[in-house]
């Protein structure tokens, strides 16, 4: 009995002490909005309040800190903020404090700060235009801005993204808010819009030599769906189309391999993408799309060409959404998957499922003209040319994309993404030909020959990025960058040319090549807004990159036997600041520099910027631009004896110097009533760049085969015209361009020769495409014509061929949307015309004696294809 009294006694005391103890009120908070953290207190301790949401979301606060009760607790959270607080009851109300906002307004500072996202997914829309009392304005990556003004409490707000709605309103200061955009092509009766303006396809003339691109209209564009995001890059000024560039592009008047393709941060070498069927990018996983052409700021380093920053998709917070695209070349799919509430995965896969140029599939993609293997007839003169036309054996790609985002309560955002992909291509050719050998007077000797020709190339490309976006405060933000990207090409070629009747071996050459390219970078970047639109943008970071290169060749008739192993590596950290400054209503000037320390050769390598845009009125404006820059990860061509390019990625290293450039660049825009006109003329100087040439040189009587390197400069200048015109839902745009590439090279060592086109070089492009929506029917076309590559007309020039290139494509798209999904059939006719086009990088010339002539191995471009393709999206 005394036991249990005993307990019963120390239960009582203990409850005692527990009531007796105040209970305690943990606040933790880092940089939330004040209405957040209020409603965190409701849920946890049982506050009521009264209040304007719109009022308290503009301020955040960070407080790690007990109270002991709750008056405490607001005044703490509210000392500092032009608000009072009144208890009636139970109830807290909060008000503005008038005295301390006039404290505020005499100050002469408001703010206004939101984030963009599109409605119904609730999918951030980074890099949106944004229009603040007519002070331009970029999104981040997250879609957010902030913008801080030396006068006035009310704002006019325009906010536009490509393939949007335009949002169009007048908001008040402490408002932090999203706005929701709508898309275009989503069913209208389901949504409220406040006009009917819609940003179209393209804008050109923003900034100098920034293009940004809707990708919500590249599906409508003539094509099949796989490759719809480089079938629309390619149809904008500057970007070289003719030829039909598989595997890179080239930007004003650029090389291979000097313009960086970005998608998520990391950084794509590329794939062989034959024929352009399938884009490297998945287009089903891309959210926007920014070609910077030249002369860009300091953010942006590591390449003296062009730059294509992609951005993916992060994925439907709201509802799981599944997304097929059929086609006869593959099957592609993607699923978006909400996860926490306020986190979503994304799973992207393509594969082609039988090999598309195989005769003994269904293939859409055989030739539709017979192979034409021409040769003169009668006797043959010297340096007579042999055509052997042919189509890959087998071609296969496989890709997948995997992404993981989250969105905290903050406004921060994180995400990792990964892609993997790989293809593999087989390309066999045997011909029969006769050739005149020694012919005596009256007598023609024919001689049958036979020609074989093998090549296959394999590539792998992988990357993972890693980013989180940190909004410190109203004025300060970053972005932590992590990213790893890693390629491989495997490519071997095999060439025989006999005589059929006593089995002689004329030439009989066998190479392999491995080569691989590897990137890590950790990086920072921060943006610290000031007044009125002033902003500075610094940041920092390390880059590591590796190449090799495994080469063997055997030239059996010459007795060559090349057998080479190199290895590149280049570690550098960087440092570079922006400064964005508007001057009055009509100048923005932007000043900067980059800055990179070198491991390889202890160099720091400084490369200063500026540019400027001056409104001349409402309609007009001039865009000037003037910058330095380095590229210490590049491809050198690998110029073998018959002239034969291919391009192989290395390093900067001591021995290898990292090729330097120098970008004039400068343009008019003009735009009114849905007419946008751009002029941009460009004029870039790259010094050090380098090639590795096969010779056979001597030292006294000893006779050196090998490949040599070769040293030099280039230039490039040229000039784009653009003009789009938008009318109700139509748009139709052309492009034209006039430009001149040019190169001086030399073996290490010796003076360097007058500059000579380089192979690179065409002298005019011209291009021109329309899109139309129809009720539930979109319609476009396009036409490209190229006056011809410079490294065509050298290997044609005999007999003066033809080596321009033209094709014309049309699509019909057919957009249906039923209760429980929506889809699109569409039908598309590649080439129209069947015109016969040549693809460069296919090229294979095969140079024999002067007396047996040259064998010009190649495959057309894309012949006439129709194809039929659905997508759906549930």
């Amino acid at each position: 009995m005394i036991r249990k009294t005993t307990i019963l006694f120390l239960i009582i005391l203990l409850s005692g002490v527990s009531f007796a103890q105040p209970k305690t009120i943990r606040v933790e908070a880092s940089n939330l909005p004040l209405n957040v953290v209020l409603l965190q207190l409701r849920n946890q301790y049982d506050f009521q309040f009264s209040y304007s949401e719109d009022q308290l979301s503009r301020y955040r606060i960070t407080v790690f800190r007990t109270f002991a009760a709750k008056d405490e607790t607001l005044e703490f959270l509210l000392k500092d903020l032009p608000f009072q607080v009144k208890k009636k009851d139970d109830v807290f109300i909060i008000i503005p404090d008038r005295k301390k906002q006039k404290e505020e307004q005499k100050k002469g500072q408001t703010r206004i700060t939101g984030q963009i996202v599109e409605s119904g997914s609730y999918e951030p829309l980074p890099f949106s235009q944004i229009l603040i009392n007519n002070h331009p304005m970029i999104a981040d990556v997250t879609g957010s801005f902030n913008y801080t003004a030396s006068a006035d409490s009310s704002f006019h707000v325009r906010i536009s993204h490509l393939g949007y709605y335009v949002y169009d309103t007048l908001i008040y200061a402490s408002n932090h808010r999203q706005y929701k955009l709508v898309p275009s092509s989503i069913k209208l009766p389901d949504v409220t819009v406040q006009n009917n303006v819609v940003e179209k396809a393209t804008i050109v003339g923003e900034t100098i030599g920034k293009i940004t691109l809707n990708n919500n209209i590249s599906r409508f564009l003539p094509g099949q769906g796989d490759n719809s995001v480089f079938n629309h890059i390619r149809l904008m000024p500057g970007v070289q189309a003719a030829g039909e560039q598989s595997a890179d592009l080239l930007i004003w008047g650029s090389y291979e391999g000097q313009s960086l393709i970005t998608f998520d941060e990391f950084t794509f070498f590329g794939l062989k993408n034959y024929n352009d069927n399938i884009s490297v990018v998945n287009p089903f996983m891309v959210k926007t799309i920014e070609i910077f052409k030249g002369g860009f700021e300091s953010k942006y380093g590591n390449r003296v060409g062009g730059i294509v920053n992609i951005t993916g998709k992060n994925g439907n917070l709201q509802k799981p959404v599944l997304s097929l695209n059929i086609n006869p070349t593959t099957l592609n799919g993607m699923v978006e998957l909400p996860l926490f509430k306020k986190s979503s995965l994304v799973l992207a896969y393509r594969q082609t499922y039988y090999n598309l140029y195989n005769s003994s599939d269904f293939n859409i993609f055989a030739p539709t003209r017979p192979k034409q293997n021409r040769q003169p007839k009668g006797m043959l003169s010297q340096n007579a040319k042999f055509d052997l036309n042919v189509y890959p054996d087998d071609y296969q790609f496989r890709d997948l994309n995997l992404k993981f985002s989250h969105q905290f309560d903050n406004g921060d955002q994180f995400y990792v993404s990964m892609y993997g992909g790989g293809d593999y291509f087989h390309l066999t050719a045997d011909a029969n030909l006769t050739r005149t050998i020694n012919p005596k007077p009256g007598q023609i000797n024919e001689t049958p020959f036979a020609v074989n020709f093998l090549n296959k190339e394999e590539n792998r490309q992988r990357g993972i990025s890693a980013l989180y976006n940190k909004t410190w405060s109203d004025r300060l933000t970053s972005k932590f960058i992590f990213s790893h990207s890693d390629f491989s090409k495997q490519l071997s070629d095999e060439i025989q040319f006999l005589n059929t009747n006593n089995q002689n071996i004329y030439k009989k050459d066998n190479t392999s090549i491995e080569n691989s390219a590897i990137e890590n970078s950790i990086r920072i970047e921060n943006i610290f807004h000031l007044l009125n639109g002033h902003q500075l943008g610094f940041g920092g970071g390390f880059y590591n990159n590796e190449a090799g290169i495994d080469f063997k060749t055997t030239m059996v008739r010459d007795t060559v036997s090349i057998d080479t192993l190199n290895k590149f590596r280049n570690n550098r950290a960087f440092v570079y600041v922006d400064d964005r400054l508007p001057i009055g209503d009509r100048l923005i000037l932007n000043t900067g520099a980059r800055f990179n320390l070198s491991d390889s050769n202890g160099k720091l390598y400084f490369e200063p910027r500026i540019s400027a845009t001056f409104k001349l009125s409402e309609q007009l404006k001039l865009n000037t631009s003037w910058g330095r820059y380095h590229q210490f990860i590049f491809k050198v061509a690998n110029v073998d004896r018959d002239q034969n390019y291919s391009y192989l990625w290395v390093t900067s290293n001591e021995n290898t110097p990292a090729i330097n450039a120098t970008h004039w660049v400068g343009g008019i825009n003009y735009l009114k009533n849905n007419l946008s006109i751009n002029v941009e003329a460009y004029y870039k100087m790259t010094h050090d760049i380098t090639q590795r040439v096969f010779e056979q040189r001597f030292e006294g009587n000893r006779r050196i085969d090998g490949y040599f390197p070769y040293s030099g400069n280039a230039k490039a200048y040229g000039i784009d015209l653009f003009a789009k015109k938008d009318f109700g839902k139509h748009s139709i745009w052309a492009s034209y361009t006039l430009s001149k590439a040019l190169e001086s090279l030399a073996p290490l060592g010796k003076a360097l020769p007058v500059y000579q086109l380089a192979p690179q070089h065409q002298l005019h492009e011209l291009k021109v495409a329309g899109l139309f929506n129809i009720h539930q029917f979109y319609l476009s076309a396009d036409y490209v014509y190229g006056s011809g590559m410079e490294i065509l007309r050298k290997v044609f020039a005999a007999e003066n061929s033809n080596v321009a290139y033209n094709r014309v494509d049309a699509a019909v798209t057919y957009k249906f949307t039923p209760k429980r999904f929506s889809g699109e059939l569409g039908f598309s006719v590649l080439n129209v015309f069947d015109t016969q086009n040549l693809k460069y990088i296919n090229f294979k010339n095969i140079q024999l004696t002067p007396e047996l002539g040259d064998i010009r191995v190649y495959s057309d471009a894309v012949p006439f294809t129709p194809i039929l393709f659905l997508k759906l999206v549930f």
